[in-house]
């Protein structure tokens, strides 16, 4: 995924891929849907009557989650080579606003071109087997939520496939990490007797993915970044069962957890940038399971909106422009670590 020394950084642009012309027109659809059947004079009301002590109390814990990310992240490196606490927040929040802006995952090489105590494979490393600890706990709740009567039959399907789909991931990934040391000397034994320069610089990128599997080989480890998943998977599904309570519907904690499950899986579903449109009609739809009526569920799905996504990535795009950081500086980070 880095581009090798001497070489641009030139990301593809959304505009030409069909991912982005399917989610612009899923999401302008569901726009569109929002507009004709929504009361916008009820959800006015819902969202100047709101309790923002709660909203407030909501934005406070999503923002918590930041610091404990980082600490998560950190954890994944070895001791002589962890970036500073500061670095990790930097290059992650940075990460995440160019996901939210460019649906093309391109905030995970943004993040690695942003660490430069390691080299760039490596670190991208670290953010597979981050998402693994997050999908590993979203396929835990998926399980949980299946066996809840209540709910509807529309989102079995899609939590079924992604049981499916994380099996086969955690599989593969202890797969690496049993093998690596195998692996990384087959890696480096090709290496020393491959004639070509540029397949060489692929087989040690290799190397450097495969030696970010060294943390989960120690089970004392793996124990303490579950617990941390844990604690900020708890924090997120905090976040939703406040936020009920600001608006004025009925706390449920199963609600506030289908909500957080609904809405991880629309990830996977092609959307605009922000995931504007498609998030806010997921969340209506789920809400609607439990009784929040229609004006309710918009205002509080534009609140979600605004503190898991927005805030977050204004964040990350004030902290870019105040480092000065931009594509060019992101395209020699990654040429200097893979020459």
């Amino acid at each position: 995924m880095s581009e090798t020394a001497g070489q641009s950084f030139q990301p593809s642009s959304p505009r030409r891929s069909w991912r982005f012309w399917f989610g612009t027109l899923l999401s302008l659809a569901a726009l569109i849907w929002l507009l004709i059947t929504t009361d916008w004079s009820e959800t006015w009301q819902a969202l100047t009557s709101a309790d923002y002590r709660l909203v407030l109390a909501a934005m406070a814990l999503n923002l918590i989650t930041i610091p404990i990310r980082s600490i998560r992240w950190g954890l994944m490196f070895p001791k002589d080579s962890r970036p500073t606490f500061g670095r990790l927040t930097m290059a992650m929040l940075i990460g995440q606003a160019v996901n939210v802006l460019v649906p093309a995952r391109l905030g995970d090489l943004v993040r690695a071109s942003l660490i430069d105590t390691e080299h760039t494979a490596f670190v991208l490393g670290t953010q597979l087997f981050r998402m693994a600890l997050d999908l590993a706990m979203l396929a835990a709740l998926v399980v949980v939520l299946l066996f809840e009567a209540r709910l509807p039959s529309w989102w079995r399907g899609p939590g079924e496939a992604l049981l499916i789909t994380a099996a086969l991931a955690l599989l593969a990934l202890s797969v690496l990490v049993a093998g690596r040391r195998h692996l990384t000397r087959l890696l480096n034994w090709m290496n020393s007797r491959w004639p070509f320069g540029r397949s060489r610089r692929l087989l040690d990128m290799g190397a450097q993915f495969v030696r970010s599997a060294d943390a989960f080989a120690r089970p004392s480890l793996v124990v303490i970044l579950l617990a941390i998943t844990i604690i900020i998977w708890v924090f997120y599904a905090a976040v939703n069962y406040i936020l009920l309570g600001a608006v004025g519907a009925p706390y449920s904690w199963l609600a506030a957890v289908f909500l957080l499950v609904v809405l991880q899986l629309g990830v996977a579903v092609p959307s605009s940038p922000g995931r504007v449109g498609v998030y806010h009609y997921l969340a209506v739809q789920s809400l609607a399971i439990f009784g929040v009526d229609q004006a309710t569920a918009v205002s509080y799905a534009n609140l979600l909106h605004l503190i898991s996504i927005i805030l977050p990535a204004m964040i990350g795009t004030t902290l870019a422009w105040h480092s000065g950081i931009g594509l060019r500086t992101i395209s020699s980070g990654i040429g200097k670590q893979d020459a």
